[in-house]
């Protein structure tokens, strides 16, 4: 009899072994059907502003993040511009530059790297002139660069993850994959935008 008890101790717990499996299968289709929905809506748009807006929008829900942000590099100053914010504190925050090689932002620029920083306030690469002048508290940030032909040109950040606990590798995973999709977009709105404006003055000098 203790050994009939055992055997069924054991179906049980391969059978909730089991259906955690499926759970996290399940979890991984839907991550991997809901990046492929936004990397179709990210190529069905070459209106920059409207573009940006969108992986934000994109990275906020999947990263389940409080908020996030989407910052490029100026080309002329190196300086990090806020592109597009998502939360409360928006306003304040899109004034803000970040210096070239400052904050975490910056250290993923120059490193060309993602990064996941479970305690910003201890870490010596935190930018924390903006948490300062907005009143936002920031207590854990994912970071991932945007990089088109080998040079980065801008950052995403995924700021405050939802529940308990900070973000993951899989959200580290996932936002790289998103990041890969959105730079090759946005590399191609402003190309596109580039074109247009040079039609545009070619026909105004034409006229002249």
């Amino acid at each position: 009899m203790a050994e009939v008890a055992d055997l069924e101790r054991q179906i049980a717990e391969k059978d909730q072994e089991v259906a955690g499996l499926r759970r996290q299968l399940q979890d991984e289709v839907g991550t991997m059907k809901r990046l492929v929905q936004v990397t179709t809506s990210l190529s069905s748009t070459l209106n920059l502003s409207e573009l940006l807006q969108l992986i934000m929008t994109s990275a906020t829900d999947m990263l389940q993040a409080e908020t996030s942000s989407l910052m490029l590099v100026d080309e002329e100053t190196g300086e990090l511009t806020f592109d597009v914010v998502s939360g409360e504190t928006t306003h304040e925050i899109m004034k803000q530059r970040v210096p070239p090689g400052q904050g975490i932002a910056g250290w993923v620029v120059q490193q060309a790297q993602p990064i996941i920083s479970d305690n910003p306030a201890d870490d010596q690469r935190f930018y924390s002139t903006i948490d300062s002048s907005t009143g936002f508290e920031t207590r854990n940030i994912l970071a991932v660069p945007l990089v088109v032909k080998e040079q980065v040109i801008g950052v995403i950040e995924a700021i405050n993850k939802v529940g308990a606990g900070g973000f993951s590798q899989k959200d580290l995973e996932l936002a790289t994959g998103l990041a890969s999709q959105a730079a090759i977009a946005i590399d191609n709105a402003v190309m596109y935008a580039r074109l247009a404006n040079a039609v545009v003055e070619s026909r105004q000098s034409y006229r002249l």
